[in-house]
């Protein structure tokens, strides 16, 4: 028989989803939200606080992740006749704290869920005083909700013949956690390596760009020799029109040659203090952002080929292309979070094929030598239902070898 406390939960499903926990008689144990947590984590918060009796939402349209959880836990999903009003969610919560929005809504599905069997609740509460059985009243409370059984008598019957189906539903729900974190080692482990990989390519890049920087210093250090010996032909023959024009040409052309070269230096000398900066913020434990203008299949592929984008941050102002293909090339090139604006409907699709998202208003972009970064702790509300494996994901991020 299942020992954990009996309980009654809200749900509000979304792009950030919360729930609210009250026992049976109607206290309220907890309430919570997080940007995208998955029905996995909400089932493993909701299962470490009790057993749910009853899952409630909102809406008279059941949603299908409220199903999901409410199968999981074998609970009666409780739906009302039609949606619940602004009006009414605030009237029912007034007397309850609660911290936004969606805390609210669940808060209210709860309650409202608990009003509707309270009366079945008490009267149930008194016959087990009657019979002296208070301890079973839980148990006897849910028998009779999920339709275990039709009426006290036989919801007594019930318990104390006892039950392993509890028995068997907790251990599956450890089988998923064990083999969440399997997958979790595994993937820590792929990180790491193409990270060592990711280090080794950066040092060749690195190594030929400051070859190049010299070749173009000699170039134009030439070009400047050449210069200086056109001015000198050009005072000795200044008498001579014809040749002084052709030297005149011949300055204008190296002259521009030289503002080209030096160009082409500060652009190579600014990509190479970029990269060291990437490197400085790997090695202190931030994590670098990449900037792209507009996030296209070209742009990624093009940023990609300077340096793999694998488990990288990109942070974007602008979105172009479908979402089904930007999300295979984001996930081909090994991109792991996007921050961008995007309604909850598009970040729910890039979230659903395991690519984080987050607004640029929800999290602290931090910058040194024009490279945005951010650090582990300041990841403020980043994506609530994803956040211990995003804040893990950054961990990791940080620890591994530099």
């Amino acid at each position: 028989m299942d020992k954990r406390k009996k309980t009654v939960v809200g749900i509000d499903p979304g792009s950030t989803s919360a729930f609210a926990i009250l026992d049976l008689k109607g206290k309220v144990l907890e309430v919570f939200s997080e940007k995208h947590m998955g029905s996995k984590e909400i089932i493993k918060r909701i299962s470490d606080i009790g057993k749910p009796v009853l899952v409630a939402t909102d809406k008279e349209k059941l949603p299908s992740s409220v199903e999901e959880i409410g199968r999981s836990f074998g609970s009666e999903i409780f739906t009302p006749e039609e949606d619940m009003s602004v009006h009414g969610k605030k009237e029912i919560t007034r007397k309850h704290d609660y911290e936004n929005l969606h805390e609210r809504d669940a808060l209210a599905a709860a309650l409202n869920a608990y009003n509707s069997f309270k009366n079945k609740f008490r009267n149930i509460e008194a016959r087990m005083d009657d019979l002296n059985l208070q301890e079973l009243t839980p148990e006897v409370k849910e028998s009779v909700v999920i339709g275990k059984a039709k009426n006290v008598s036989e919801a007594v019957e019930t318990v104390l013949g006892g039950h392993e189906e509890d028995e068997d539903q907790d251990e599956e729900i450890k089988k998923e956690v064990e083999t969440d974190l399997e997958e979790k080692i595994d993937n820590y482990r792929k990180m790491v390596i193409q990270e060592r990989k990711d280090k080794k390519k950066l040092k060749e890049h690195n190594r030929k760009l400051k070859k190049k920087v010299e070749e173009l210093e000699d170039e134009a250090s030439k070009a400047k020799l050449e210069k200086n010996k056109a001015e000198e032909g050009i005072r000795k023959e200044l008498m001579k029109d014809k040749e002084v024009k052709k030297l005149e040409r011949n300055l204008r052309s190296k002259g521009k040659r030289i503002e080209n070269l030096e160009g082409e230096r500060r652009e190579l000398e600014n990509y190479i203090d970029r990269l060291k900066t990437f490197e400085e913020l790997r090695k202190e434990g931030k994590v670098p952002v990449r900037e792209l203008d507009e996030l296209t299949e070209e742009s990624l592929a093009s940023e990609g080929r300077e340096l793999s984008l694998h488990n990288s941050i990109i942070y974007t102002e602008r979105l172009k292309g479908g979402e089904g293909s930007l999300i295979d090339t984001l996930k081909e090139n090994g991109v792991e979070a996007l921050i961008t604006e995007m309604d909850d409907e598009q970040a729910d699709e890039f979230v659903s094929k395991g690519i984080y998202v987050s607004s640029p208003d929800e999290l602290e972009l931090k910058e040194r030598n024009g490279v945005k970064y951010i650090d582990g702790e300041d990841v403020g509300s980043i994506r609530k239902e994803d956040r211990e494996s995003f804040i893990g994901w950054l961990k990791r991020y940080r620890d591994r070898d530099v």
